[in-house]
C-alpha cells in the first residue's frame, strides 16, 4: 500500500506480479504459457475499498481501458521511474476519475467500459438500486408495482448483479446482456436438475 500510495502521489508506474487463489487456499502467481511468472506494468490512479476488499483502480500500460486489481493479490511490487500514463488517455477517464460514478458503474470491480442498461424492477427495490448505483439512475414507465430503471454500468458486473436479483429484476436492454442472463439461468436450472 505504501508503494502504491507513493506511485499515485508521484505519478509513477509500478511493476508487480499478481496471484489467484488455488484450492489449497494459497496465492499462486499468474504465469505465462511457458511457466514464466507474469509481470504487470501498471499506471496506478486510486485505491478504493469495496465489499470488504481493497482494489487498485489503474490502467495496464499496453491497453487503453480502466483495470482493477485486488491489493491483497499484488506481490513483489516495485516503483518504476517511468511516468504513469495520464488518466485522460484512458477510456472513460478523459475528464479524470469521478470516484462515486466509477464505483456505481463497477459494482463488482470488473474491468471494461460501462454501457446503458434498462431493466424493470418492483418498486420495493428502488432503495436498493440507489444504494448500488447512486443517484444518476433514471426511472420511467412507473406502474403501481414496477418501474423501469435506466443506468450505466459495467456489463460483466451487471450480469452478476442481475443474477443475484433474478427473482425480481428483468433486464430489458442491451439484448446481449439479456441473452447471457437467460443462458446463465438455463444452466443454473440444469445444474440443480442433475442427479
Amino acid at each position: 500500500i505504501e508503494i502504491l500510495d507513493e506511485a499515485i502521489e508521484k505519478g509513477k508506474q509500478v511493476a508487480f506480479n499478481y496471484s489467484d487463489y488455488g484450492t489449497d487456499k494459497k496465492h499462486h502467481l499468474r504465469t505465462r504459457d511457458n511457466g514464466e511468472v507474469r509481470e504487470y506494468i501498471i499506471n496506478p490512479y486510486q485505491m478504493v475499498a469495496t465489499n470488504g476488499r481493497y482494489y487498485l483502480i489503474c490502467n495496464m500500460d499496453k491497453y487503453d481501458e480502466v483495470a482493477h486489481y485486488r491489493v491483497d493479490q499484488i506481490h513483489n511490487i516495485r516503483l518504476l521511474d517511468t511516468p504513469a500514463k495520464s488518466m485522460k488517455k484512458v477510456k472513460g477517464m478523459s475528464n479524470g476519475l469521478n470516484l462515486p460514478k466509477h464505483m456505481a458503474e463497477h459494482v463488482y470491480m470488473f474491468s471494461g467500459p460501462s454501457e446503458r442498461i434498462d431493466m424493470r424492477i418492483p418498486k420495493f427495490l428502488v432503495g436498493a438500486i440507489l444504494d448500488w448505483f447512486g443517484n444518476d439512475v433514471k426511472f420511467t414507465d412507473e406502474t403501481d408495482d414496477t418501474v423501469i430503471v435506466h443506468l450505466s454500468a459495467n456489463l460483466k458486473a451487471m450480469r452478476f448483479w442481475a443474477l443475484q436479483y433474478s427473482p425480481f429484476v428483468r433486464v430489458l436492454e442491451p439484448q446481449s446482456l439479456v441473452d447471457e442472463i437467460k443462458n446463465d439461468l438455463k444452466n443454473a436450472v440444469r445444474m440443480y436438475e442433475e442427479d
